[in-house]
């Protein structure tokens, strides 16, 4: 399998992702061998693998709610095999939500529905699900800055399900499920031992991994990497990310894997090293940093989380949620410190001042402590409100991660709302 010349200036940081979605956008196959395909709907979408047997088709994902019908269309241009299997890399609605279709297509068509076979943690996912369906509402609808979003219910669950591995045998084609923890508890990729194709699922995102999102429950980025390593030494020679373009050749499958496993080990290590000497997440935070060399690679970019977020996380899996702060222990009501330190600083106002001060002076973080202090000691302030959307507006523009831009741009449009001058600084 040859690489075409977008992905080669793809590859070479030549291209943005976003020339490679406009590619695939309304649904395209990327050939693997005669008898696998990988589907592609955009970046934002998971891929779906399609692998042919005299059985049926077996699929690793199904596409999400957005595009599900176009990856199912895509696959239907290619084969028109009943499916037999399904395996779900994880149960992030982008690669689960597409099992609906399919149920449907095989009871339009009277045939059996597909078996769907998954990690035991994707059926807890599901229960998370139902229970926190209101909230994942309102987080998936800040971290994509879609306010009335509604997540999916009545999720598909699977049939079978197994723990550490599993090897399935389809009409004569071998593949090799195995569990690891990294974006999820409940991942898993796939292993195709005959013809040397690995999916990884989201262990492979075409960026800096998502190890860290503020907003989700726990990540694993020391797991992650060891999955990553047992990934690299089945030496594949395909790898089917679990979104963008798919990666041909040993050595560049190598490198992305080694790469992503390094740069998750030295947060992992540094962190570590710190903790064990005593010291507090605040300064933990402050001393970490990935390789810079790392961080230039076209497929680690971290453009969707941030590695100061993985520090977090890290320090969550192994400290739990204190972060060595004694005042953070029991701490006060924000109202009530709030108004104290605007006593002490003169006014709310002043306060506000000096946030903007430092805002536009490129001190964000600063600044955003300044301004909450502000606003939550004169809620109804509309001048302060302003100072705050103003605020929120430079913080965004020093962020580098989406989900850091898109939990900024909540805060700035609550500030807004709540001004005198409606959105200003947007």
């Amino acid at each position: 399998m040859q690489q075409d010349p977008l992905f080669e200036r793809i590859w070479s940081g030549a291209a943005p992702m976003e020339e490679w979605t406009a590619s695939v956008t309304g649904g395209a196959t990327k050939p693997i061998t005669e008898n696998i395909v990988a589907i592609h709907t955009g970046y934002l979408f998971g891929n779906v693998t399609a692998i042919r047997t005299g059985a049926g088709l077996v699929l690793i994902d199904t596409g999400s709610r957005e595009t599900a019908s176009q990856t199912l269309a895509a696959l239907r241009r290619w084969d028109d095999s009943s499916i037999h299997t399904v395996i779900y890399t994880h149960g992030h609605i982008d690669h689960t939500w597409g099992a609906r279709l399919l149920d449907q297509e095989a009871d339009a068509r009277g045939l059996a529905r597909p078996r769907i076979i998954a990690h035991r943690n994707v059926l807890y996912r599901f229960d998370r699900y139902d229970a926190t369906h209101a909230l994942n509402s309102i987080v998936m609808g800040r971290q994509f800055n879609q306010p009335g979003y509604t997540f999916p219910d009545d999720h598909r669950r699977p049939d079978e399900v197994y723990d550490d591995t599993l090897a399935l045998t389809v009409d004569g084609v071998r593949i090799e499920l195995f569990n690891g923890r990294g974006e999820t508890d409940d991942a898993t990729f796939v292993w195709l031992p005959e013809q040397r194709v690995l999916a990884s699922g989201d262990f492979v995102i075409w960026v800096f991994p998502n190890a860290g999102n503020p907003r989700k429950v726990q990540r694993f980025a020391p797991q992650w990497a060891m999955a990553l390593r047992r990934m690299q030494d089945l030496r594949p020679d395909v790898l089917i990310p679990g979104h963008g373009p798919v990666v041909a050749g040993e050595a560049r499958v190598a490198q992305v894997l080694g790469d992503g496993a390094q740069v998750l080990e030295s947060l992992t290590g540094q962190t570590l090293e710190l903790m064990n000497q005593g010291r507090s997440l605040s300064e933990i935070l402050h001393a970490v940093s990935a390789p810079a060399e790392l961080l230039a690679k076209p497929y680690l970019l971290p453009k969707y989380d941030d590695p100061e977020f993985v520090v977090r996380n890290i320090w969550h899996l192994y400290a739990g949620w204190f972060d060595g702060n004694p005042a953070h222990l029991k701490p006060a009501p924000e109202a009530e410190l709030a108004a104290e330190i605007a006593s002490l600083a003169g006014s709310a106002q002043a306060l506000a001042q000096r946030a903007t001060a430092l805002a536009i002076a490129g001190r964000t973080r600063l600044a955003a402590h300044l301004i909450e202090l502000a606003a939550t000691a004169s809620p109804d302030d509309k001048t302060i409100q302003t100072a705050r959307a103003g605020v929120y507006t430079q913080c965004m523009r020093a962020e580098t991660s989406l989900i850091g831009k898109a939990l900024f741009a909540v805060y700035q449009r609550d500030a807004a709302a709540q001004s005198t001058v409606g959105k200003s600084g947007s």
